[in-house]
């Protein structure tokens, strides 16, 4: 089979779907080559259905924005989303875009820095979930529930692994070869490429114009990533998972080495990007560093805890430092929004940060952040406090620290451990060291 036939194939099975019931379509687009295969083909045969009047029913197009994607990426999406509206606005198509992302309390940032999760790695994989799955299951269950069903379509392929392909085969599927999916109720899958083989993919992306503009800054991409994989928001076992050379997060540590950002690092106009390859690195370091985690699990057992408050408050000044060095190739972005850092605060509040750690360095560099919590310290106690130290000759983070260690013990019957936690903050500030804590 020719390119020119496995195209006109896999419109015909996209039109014969399309019309054989009224279930709005949700084809979820990551910008990748797949899910952009995908679309291409899904817009052609809507075209083709409102010539002859017959689009009657929605398409969604979905895509996840998890806030930690590499700026280049990031970029190019949402420049691709915004082509992407205006072809379908200017052409009047019955289809939809929607981004999901995750609420700022399941974030990465107030995940990691707020309630100090250890940076990902294969055995614990929280990222995933939280910044992908929880958002976009909770979108697609509402669109199911309030149209009863829907089919979703996926840029899943059998040539992309021996595994995948035994993945998808295995699948039951239903008269119309649609699988039912996992997690979304009254929710379908169709997958209309998965029989294309790779050369197939990227000939056809090569070849035929987008609909709406080129998908020629795409394939540099790849050519720059060399990414053979992206992560969809998928949500069953055929669809590509994390973890893998693709593009993705920036921050992802659990991969042992993001080769895809060491591959950009080598073209000089992406060199910018090294301060952020040299922060995961950093996070990845410090998640096997005994000395920068707690020693008691939030749960109360004892075991590798979540990063001690010193190193979220270093790891965080750290953001906001790399942050400031590239202010000007993120064109009006940031690494991390005012509304993640509002929820670090609430997180730090929780473990005694009574002094607004969180919002104090945020506006130390640059921010304008107008937040001030009930519990915590006023401005006009933290000023109060801070003359105190002064008068007597000590550093306020002292007095920091042993609010914290109080705070930490408020509801424990045996308090005895607090004594010791206190000897050593003291000791520490002795040294020189109470920043170590």
């Amino acid at each position: 089979m020719n390119l020119t036939e496995r195209i006109e194939e896999t419109k015909q099975l996209l039109k014969e779907q399309y019309l054989a019931d009224d279930r709005p379509w949700v084809v979820t687009f990551s910008g990748g080559k797949d899910s952009s295969t995908v679309l291409h083909l899904t817009v052609e045969v809507i075209e083709e259905l409102k010539k002859e009047n017959k689009d009657k029913k929605t398409v969604y197009i979905v895509s996840s924005d998890t806030r930690v994607e590499m700026p280049v990426i990031d970029k190019y999406f949402h420049k691709k989303l915004d082509e992407i509206k205006k072809f379908i606005n200017k052409n009047k198509l019955n289809m939809q875009v929607a981004v999901v992302s995750p609420e700022s309390k399941d974030s990465y940032w107030p995940l990691l820095l707020g309630r100090g999760y250890p940076s990902p790695n294969q055995s614990f994989r929280w990222c995933t979930d939280r910044l992908k799955i929880k958002p976009a299951t909770k979108f697609l269950t509402s669109l199911s529930t309030n149209n009863k069903s829907i089919l979703m379509l996926l840029g899943v392929r059998s040539d992309e692994s021996q595994a995948r392909s035994e993945s998808i085969e295995k699948r039951d599927r239903n008269h119309r070869g649609l699988v039912k999916h996992d997690n979304v109720p009254n929710a379908f899958v169709l997958s209309p490429v998965k029989d294309w083989t790779n050369p197939e993919v990227w000939s056809f992306l090569s070849t035929y114009k987008a609909p709406w503009g080129s998908h020629n800054d795409m394939m540099k991409l790849y050519d720059k990533g060399s990414g053979e994989s992206d992560c969809n928001i998928a949500l069953n076992p055929e669809s590509p998972s994390c973890g893998k050379t693709r593009f993705g997060c920036w921050v992802c540590t659990v991969v042992s080495k993001d080769k895809s950002m060491e591959n950009m690092l080598r073209n000089k106009e992406d060199q910018w990007m090294s301060p952020l390859h040299e922060y995961r690195n950093m996070l990845e370091e410090y998640r096997y560093d005994d000395k920068r985690r707690q020693t008691i699990r939030r749960n109360g057992q004892k075991g590798h805890g979540p990063f001690t408050m010193a190193t979220r408050q270093l790891l965080f000044e750290e953001l906001l430092k790399r942050e400031q060095t590239i202010l000007d190739k993120l064109e009006g972005k940031h690494l991390i929004s005012d509304e993640d850092i509002i929820q670090i605060q609430k997180e730090w509040l929780h473990d005694g940060d009574f002094f607004e750690s969180a919002i104090n360095l945020a506006n130390k560099y640059g921010r304008n952040i107008r937040h001030e919590s009930n519990k915590a310290f006023s401005s006009k106690e933290q000023e109060y406090f801070k003359t105190l130290c002064e008068e007597n000759g000590i550093q306020i983070e002292l007095m920091d620290k042993l609010i914290q260690t109080e705070h930490k013990y408020r509801h424990q019957l045996k308090r005895s451990g607090v004594f010791t936690d206190i000897e050593e903050i003291v000791e520490a500030y002795a040294l020189g060291k109470i920043n170590e804590i």
